[in-house]
């Protein structure tokens, strides 16, 4: 009897050791998981990083991408020049010189600075305001949905053409213009994720503890509402690299003398009839940016939904 007890305890022993050694996975491990499984946001990302990467080195080893070389032929591509220096010429010369690829990497890095510092404010903004309006709930949120309603209801495009208008096309007034006029969507996923966060336990016990209203925000309430944000950040570069195309093909965006897909495009307009190819370089790579921004904005949205399982392998 004594013995089938020990060897009972025994197998309980180890049994409970087993049950120890389970890995706990995290939600943000989960998440990263459910990412690498989504084959079509890795192929997004793996292109992203490629063009960043390609748009911060190409144009340092191209040189002065958009000073005239009468000596370069028109459509060679070349690598290595004759006087043995590299060029990476690897879509030739325009007719008036300019080394095409390299041109085109700097857009690139251009239109994404442009993406990434639009979406960043657009963040911030969305953030603040749909946090504070979450959080306070009320006549405050009130207000600031009816603030989200009128900038909804005005059309996003004329106002980034009349901001520019009025204080010049540089980059910096375009990153601005972007993203004073795009935080609608930040913040009412914001404001949706604290309406449901705020009568939360562990948000009830922090107030009942006597936790200020910032620390309750940005340490219990902030972090759990970051997944959407991500999600429409993701998103939201494929949509600030559109606009500045289009601003800037139309004239109200980078100055022609700063290079960027939508100013490559409008140059590119000019000869089209002579040379139709030069469209198609800015276009296949704005293409290329707004197809991995969406993959990766889909993968993860699948992955930070806690709904979705892990696929066991």
């Amino acid at each position: 009897m004594a013995e089938s007890t020990y060897e009972a305890r025994r197998v309980q022993i180890e049994d409970t050791e087993d049950i120890d050694r389970t890995e706990v996975r995290s939600y943000w491990t989960l998440a990263r998981q459910r990412f690498v499984h989504h084959r079509l946001a890795v192929i997004g990302a793996i292109t992203l990083v490629v063009l960043i990467v390609a748009a911060l080195v190409v144009p340092l080893i191209a040189g002065d991408t958009t000073g005239v070389s009468a000596s370069r032929s028109f459509g060679a591509a070349e690598v290595i020049s004759e006087d043995g220096e590299l060029t990476l010429a690897l879509l030739g010369y325009s007719r008036t010189g300019n080394n095409l690829f390299g041109q085109l990497m700097a857009a690139t890095g251009t239109s994404l600075m442009i993406a990434f510092a639009a979406v960043l404010i657009i963040v911030l903004i969305g953030i603040l305001i749909g946090s504070v309006a979450g959080f306070a709930g009320g006549w405050v949120d009130n207000i600031l949905m009816r603030v989200v309603d009128i900038a909804l209801a005005m059309p996003g495009l004329f106002i980034i053409i009349a901001f520019v208008a009025f204080w010049g096309a540089s980059v910096w007034t375009v990153i601005l213009a972007i993203g004073i006029t795009g935080w609608t969507l930040a913040a009412r996923l914001v404001r949706a994720e604290f309406l449901s966060l705020r009568e939360a336990d562990y948000v009830q016990a922090a107030r009942a503890l006597g936790a200020t209203p910032r620390r309750i925000i940005l340490r219990h309430m902030l972090p759990p509402a970051l997944a959407p944000i991500i999600v429409a950040a993701s998103l939201g570069v494929a949509d600030s690299v559109v606009l500045e195309a289009a601003l800037s093909f139309i004239g109200f965006g980078i100055p022609p003398t700063q290079a960027s897909l939508g100013t490559l495009l409008n140059q590119a307009f000019e000869y089209l009839n002579r040379d139709p190819i030069l469209v198609l370089f800015p276009s296949v790579v704005l293409i290329l940016i707004v197809l991995a921004a969406n993959f990766m904005g889909d993968g993860m949205r699948d992955a930070l939904d806690p709904r979705q399982r892990v696929e066991q392998r």
